[in-house]
Parts: structure tokens; C-alpha cells; sequence
């Protein structure tokens, strides 16, 4: 009796104490339960919301796959992605056109340009060669001029050459140094390219040579150039002044004319 008199007795609460002890569990179960329900739902509705933007996301040949691995296999969403899938390969196609035709008129449009420059640089060459040749014309026509106003002076040293006679030393001294100038001169219009027209012993042609007289002849070919009395010159090919010249004929074949 005294060991179990030793114990402490249980000390009852108040009714109010316990009341007011207890009220705060009893509140927190039901705003927990609450919250849990509510975040649960926030979780389902985006998940639900996220859903048709991966599947707007995806393409119609991923939705066509999913379609068909899934275990229960649903006509009707079949038959949606297979709609879909025509749909996506009829764009396809019409892009296809579209880059074709783009292609196409590109093509043209780059074998259009590429003629016009092979054109362009058609012209260009046929200009710089008729410029070319225009100016080497040019250069010649005027070169032409100037040694027409020379030859004259040139028949003078020539008809001197022919002409004069030294009889003394110093004669011929001055006869020297009219011959060195008259060498200078057939120097200098050698270089201009001016050359003489081939006369004695040649067969006449009209396009170069001036025949003042004919004469008759068996030792000769009837029309060769006997004799030459004036010099005749041409430069770059082209006749600057023809040669006058004595043509041979013979007496049994037809004589050659001085209009020829």
C-alpha cells in the first residue's frame, strides 16, 4: 500500500485547458487535407493545359507514331494523324513547287544575264578591235600625208642621183653629201614603214604602177616594166603613189595599154 501510495496521481486538466488544447489539431487536418487537394488540382490542370501544347508542338508524323504505339489503338485519332499527314506532305509538296519554280526562274534568269555578258563582251572585243583598227588607219592615213609632202623632194634627190655628173673632186664631194642626205631620208621613211614599189623587171599592175609609155619587145614578156621614171611608194600596204613606168609589148601578141 505505501509503494503504490508513493506514486504521483494523474493531475486531471480542466475541461476548458483540455478543449483549448485540443482545437488547434483538430483545425490544421482539415486546411492541410484542403491544400493538399488543391495543389494536386493546380498539378492536374497544367498538366492538362501543357498537354495540347506538346501535342501542337509536335508533328503530325510524331502525333501519327504516338497514335499507333499506343496500346489502345483509337480509329478515329488514327485517322486524324493520317488526315494530318496528307495535309503536311500536300504543303510539302506545294513548297516543293514552289523552290522548283523559284529554281527555275533563277535559272533563266542567270542564263539571260550570262548571254547579255557574253554579248556585252562580244562587243566589247569587236570595239576594241575596230578602234584598234580605225586608229592604226588613223596613224597610217596621216603618215601617208607627210611623206606625200616629201616626195617631191625626194624625186629632186633622185632626178640629182641620174643627173649630175662630177667631173672634179669637189663636184663630187657635193655630190657626196646630197647622197648622204637623200640616204637619211629613205632611212627615215623606211622606219615610218614606207616602202617602194617594186618597177623594173616586174610584170605591170595597174594597182601600182602608172604606164606613160610602151614599148616594143621580143626579149620580154609582153607587160613587163622596162624602165622606171618616177618612184612609187606605199606604206602599211597601202598605195601612197604609183610608179611610173615603161611597159614592154610584143609586135606578134597584143599590146599592152596604157589605160591598164
Amino acid at each position: 500500500m505505501q509503494l503504490l501510495s508513493s506514486r504521483p496521481a494523474c493531475v486531471a486538466l480542466p475541461r476548458s485547458v483540455q478543449r483549448a488544447a485540443a482545437k488547434p489539431m483538430v483545425a490544421r487536418a482539415p486546411v492541410a487535407r484542403r491544400f493538399v487537394a488543391t495543389r494536386a488540382a493546380e498539378v492536374q490542370e497544367a498538366e492538362a493545359a501543357a498537354a495540347p501544347a506538346e501535342e501542337a508542338a509536335a508533328t503530325p508524323l510524331e502525333r501519327a507514331k504516338k497514335a499507333l504505339d499506343s496500346e489502345t489503338l483509337d480509329k478515329d485519332v488514327l485517322t486524324a494523324a493520317l488526315a494530318e499527314l496528307e495535309a503536311e506532305m500536300g504543303r510539302l509538296q506545294s513548297a516543293a513547287n514552289e523552290a522548283n519554280d523559284r529554281a527555275k526562274s533563277l535559272e533563266a534568269s542567270l542564263a539571260s544575264a550570262k548571254d547579255q555578258y557574253l554579248r556585252l563582251n562580244a562587243d566589247f572585243d569587236n570595239f576594241r578591235r575596230r578602234t584598234r583598227e580605225e586608229s592604226a588607219a588613223l596613224t597610217d592615213s596621216v603618215r601617208g600625208d607627210v611623206i606625200k609632202e616629201m616626195l617631191p623632194i625626194v624625186d629632186n634627190f633622185e632626178l640629182a642621183r641620174t643627173q649630175v655628173k662630177a667631173e672634179t673632186e669637189a663636184e663630187q664631194k657635193i655630190n657626196n653629201s646630197y647622197q648622204g642626205l637623200y640616204k637619211q631620208m629613205v632611212d627615215l621613211m623606211r622606219t615610218q614603214g614606207v616602202e617602194a614599189v617594186p618597177t623594173t623587171g616586174t610584170p605591170f599592175d595597174p594597182n601600182i604602177h602608172d604606164a606613160i609609155m610602151r614599148e616594143p619587145s621580143n626579149s620580154h614578156p609582153d607587160g613587163t616594166v622596162l624602165q622606171e621614171f618616177r618612184k612609187g611608194f606605199a606604206i602599211g600596204g597601202k598605195l601612197i603613189r604609183p610608179a611610173m613606168v615603161k611597159v614592154s609589148y610584143t609586135e606578134d601578141g597584143p599590146a599592152a595599154s596604157s589605160e591598164e
